[in-house]
């Protein structure tokens, strides 16, 4: 009962955090002024992340004694080059995504931002089968193609459609725009499979993952940092452009960081996609109450696809949790 709770309340999360990253990250990304680094942003995000990882390790697995948090670290990422060396794969496409959503963010309106990225639950699909051997049977491929033509549906339906968006940028930005996000649904699906692999077939905890996981994604993080923005950063400084907002958007970054792990624990990661399809139209339930959005016709058709497409995927999803035994740490 508390895997199955703990399943659901993580994705009900991933739905809020979801939806209020896009719109505030497009927000940020058009403000006028100086603008901040997206390379030093998602930098901060993975510090962030590294920094809860390690609290949560000193509040579990260290028993909250600084010491034993030192022998955690030793015996779980010093002493195990191998498993640190596993989850740098998923830690550079991680990164790379992040990227890629910045920049699509930066010349592409939130519709066809949300539309293209949904890519990734096709995506996932493609990697569950491919790479894990994942059985989906007929159900769950006619859940996904359904849940890809709500979300498409609900999204299209917004006032004057795809094509009658104005975008400030040219046209080479806007195809620049849809190609980061194609390659951004790709890099989400494998490392999202990858990293689903690696946390239930293995005892260690999942705090343990994330923080040798977080390690390296800040190490490269600020390797490609330096290397791509290095200038920039000599002459306006690492927080150039940075606002509270903008501390808001590396903030929920974080915590969805740290909720689609748990939910690559305790459920799977298509069902990961799910829950970010649930935000499309979560999105457009915050545009009726603060810019008088009104629903069409097309709007419930393509909400009730989703929730259908949901509920059918999910009659047949099993509960993935598994117990991990509590180690004890030398002093």
């Amino acid at each position: 009962m508390e895997a199955v709770l703990l399943r659901y309340v993580s994705l009900g999360a991933l739905v809020a955090q979801d939806t209020a990253l896009v719109l505030l990250m497009r927000y940020t990304r058009q403000q006028t002024g100086p603008m901040y680094l997206s390379t030093t942003a998602v930098c901060c995000m993975e510090a962030m992340k590294l920094s809860v990882c390690s609290l949560m390790l000193l509040r579990g697995e260290a028993k909250g004694s600084f010491r034993v948090l030192m022998s955690v670290f030793k015996e779980e990422i010093l002493a195990k080059p191998r498993e640190v060396a596993k989850l740098a794969v998923p830690a550079v496409l991680y990164l790379i995504q992040n990227n890629l959503l910045y920049f699509a963010l930066s010349h592409l309106h939130a519709t066809p931002y949300k539309v293209t990225y949904n890519l990734k639950i096709l995506t996932s699909a493609f990697f569950s089968v491919t790479l894990s051997g994942q059985r989906l049977g007929r159900r769950k491929w006619i859940s996904l193609v359904v849940l890809f033509c709500g979300v498409s549906i609900v999204q299209m339906d917004k006032p004057g459609g795809i094509q009658a968006q104005r975008y400030d940028n040219g046209l080479g930005y806007q195809t620049m725009g849809f190609i980061a996000v194609c390659a951004a649904a790709v890099t989400s699906g494998f490392s999202g499979v990858y990293q689903q692999r690696i946390l239930q077939s293995s005892k260690t905890s999942m705090w343990i993952r994330n923080t040798q996981m977080g390690i390296t994604s800040v190490v490269l993080g600020a390797c490609g940092t330096l290397i791509k923005d290095r200038q920039a950063i000599r002459r306006a400084g690492f927080f150039q452009g940075y606002s509270a907002v903008v501390w808001l958007v590396i903030s929920l970054q974080a915590f969805g960081g740290l909720n689609v792990a748990f939910i690559l624990k305790y459920a799977d990661n298509i069902l990961k996609g799910f829950a970010a399809a649930f935000s499309t139209v979560a999105s457009c339930i915050l545009e009726m109450i603060f810019f008088q959005f009104r629903p069409t016709f097309l709007f419930l058709v393509g909400s009730t696809l989703i929730n259908i497409a949901a509920y059918a995927y999910n009659l047949s999803c099993p509960t993935r949790a598994e117990e991990v035994s509590p180690r004890t740490y030398a002093v």
